[in-house]
């Protein structure tokens, strides 16, 4: 077997064997966002099973060697991305693989989602078939490597091997979208199914070129922060120090593309001319503060209260079975090989001297199957009432809704369900920020879940100190809204990503202190990402008025880095 042959770029165009694919009006080609696993534009998938030894993950001599060797439940290698595919425009998904082995539906498998439709092309040693359409062509998947192509558009979906068209699905792509997912699929789908095959590349389509004519923010400056080959530098803090107005991040720079394990280390910049350039130092000195207030707030007692949260939880990887029995579980959670994690669990702490020493009660009610906060989650009311806001799901048939939990004194508490879907179609996360309008009135803006079908932030508001909320669903679309800030003119500015085509960052203002957003004038700061991993900016206002948001972000050479745009906000 010849892994290292050389490989073939099929340059389709808008009409391949009949099927017609409009990207984008107006466009005059195709625009392909294209990912090679040969170790030197991207790394492994980030979700690899790490703590199941029935699935792995490498590289070999130049492809992505993946085996599923499980029949387990959770025996399964699932990578997904999003392509903001039109089903009026159609799109298409390409990947050059060779199949050692595969027995069961999706064992060795590519997918597409439109948002509305999906099917899935298992690609078995004899034969390939469309799972959905149940239309099936015979091939020998393992003699060589081959280019599968999928096209979808509308109810019609067509399957092409090596440039040939070989399955025709004229009105057979019809089988819903789960939870209306728009992206591709690739992998080992399924736990009962195995598979083993070589993955030399992948490419799809994008519904509009990158360069779509969104207009940015005039004079904005586009700066780097922080980059390096080979580091995933993700999540950055922005602080400033007031007597020096010195701007100071701290970021994750992690070695492997994942949101969850740690393995790496973190960094601190120093801009000390308003974020035009930035030079690394040992810590953030204590004298910076950030807009965020953090978690822990002072009663009027002096007592230090905090309603806590534990977030990811690492535990060995043969405690799986038992904990699994009641948590959502994650594998390949490190630092270093065989972790699993579960996402549960909260807690009040109280301090009466200064910090030095706590007292920690837990929050039964948390202890669900999962649930989780953001650090941009919690706000102190007039009374002294602490609040933090809190994604849980109770069990793994239900959704995620979000709960308020509130406490004085740090000792007792009680817990509300504020926000959640009647129709049970959407799921609230734990990337929830909240604030206190000029009246008391408190809200909260919160993030809904990657598969939402329309992506807009929801908001809820309540005028009794969190006992019972109103939920909105706003016009913001976009996420996480990870930063809200006063400006010097009264005006509120909500910084966050925008994932989806053209991949940036973006801002809203609000004249009403968050009440309505102006929506129909939002400041689009960046449009040049190279897909949608990136985002959770904060933003500061310099003393001459200036804006600066700090985000993470990707570009077309993968090197997932932190950068920060200097800005203008529209005269009020």
């Amino acid at each position: 077997m010849n892994i290292s042959v050389k490989k073939t770029i099929y340059l389709m165009e808008a009409v391949t064997a009949g099927l017609v694919l409009a990207i984008g009006a107006g466009c005059t080609r195709i625009h392909w966002t294209r990912e090679d696993f040969d170790g030197t534009k991207i790394k492994i998938p980030w979700y690899t099973p790490g703590a199941n030894p029935r699935l792995t993950v490498n590289q070999s001599d130049g492809a992505l060697h993946m085996v599923d060797a499980g029949t387990e439940s959770g025996d399964l290698m699932f990578f997904m991305k999003a392509w903001c595919a039109v089903p009026a425009k159609g799109a298409t998904v390409e990947a050059r693989i060779k199949v050692v082995d595969c027995v069961g539906a999706c064992g060795v498998m590519l997918m597409a989602a439109d948002g509305v439709h999906e099917d899935a092309l298992t690609l078995y040693k004899d034969k390939i078939c469309l799972d959905n359409a149940r239309l099936e062509y015979a091939l020998d998947t393992t003699d060589d490597f081959h280019v599968y192509r999928l096209d979808i558009r509308g109810t019609d979906i067509a399957v092409s091997v090596d440039g040939k068209r070989v399955i025709d699905g004229k009105g057979k792509f019809t089988v819903p979208a789960n939870n209306g997912r728009n992206c591709i699929g690739y992998g080992s789908g399924s736990s009962p199914a195995t598979g083993e095959a070589y993955w030399d590349w992948l490419r799809w389509t994008t519904a509009e070129p990158p360069a779509l004519k969104v207009p940015t923010v005039p004079g904005a400056e586009q700066v780097i922060v922080y980059k390096k080959d080979g580091v995933y530098a993700c999540f950055p803090s922005l602080a400033t120090d007031p007597d020096t107005g010195y701007l100071y991040s701290s970021f994750g720079t992690k070695v492997k593309q994942s949101h969850i394990d740690p393995t790496g280390g973190s960094a601190c910049m120093e801009s000390r001319d308003g974020g035009r350039t930035w030079q690394e130092v040992k810590a953030i000195p204590p004298t910076a503060r950030g807009e965020r207030p953090g978690s822990v707030f002072k009663a009027a007692d002096g007592t230090l209260v905090e309603i806590g949260q534990y977030f990811w939880r690492r535990y060995p990887a043969e405690q799986k079975p038992e904990l699994q029995k009641k948590y959502y579980i994650r594998d390949n959670c490190g630092p270093g090989p065989g972790k699993v994690a579960t996402c549960t669990g909260g807690f009040l702490r109280r301090s009466t001297d200064g910090g030095k020493t706590w007292e920690t009660t837990e929050i039964p009610e948390l202890d669900a199957y999962m649930a989780a906060s953001s650090g941009w989650s919690c706000c102190q009311l007039v009374d002294g009432t602490v609040l933090r806001a809190f994604m849980v799901k109770k069990a793994a048939q239900d959704s995620c809704d979000c709960y308020v939990v509130r406490t004085k004194d740090g000792k007792t508490y009680d817990v509300v369900r504020a926000m959640w879907d009647p129709n049970r179609k959407e799921d609230v996360t734990e990337e929830n920020i909240v604030h206190v309008m000029n009246n008391g009135t408190v809200w909260m803006m919160a993030r809904i879940g990657e598969l939402s079908p329309d992506d807009f932030m929801w908001q809820a508001f309540s005028e009794d100190g969190g006992k019972t909320w109103r939920t909105v669903k706003t016009e913001i679309k976009g996420h996480p809204p990870s930063s809200v800030i006063r400006l010097q003119d009264g005006r509120l500015l909500l910084t966050y990503g925008y994932r989806h085509v053209p991949y940036g960052i973006r801002a809203v203002l609000s004249k009403d202190d968050g009440r309505t957003w102006q929506t129909d004038q939002v400041q689009v700061l960046r449009t040049d990402g190279y897909n949608f991993d990136l985002g959770y900016p904060y933003s500061v206002q310099l003393k001459d008025g200036t804006i600066v948001t700090v985000y993470y972000f990707v570009t077309a050479d993968f090197i997932t880095h932190i950068a920060c745009t200097r800005w203008q906000a529209p005269k009020k």
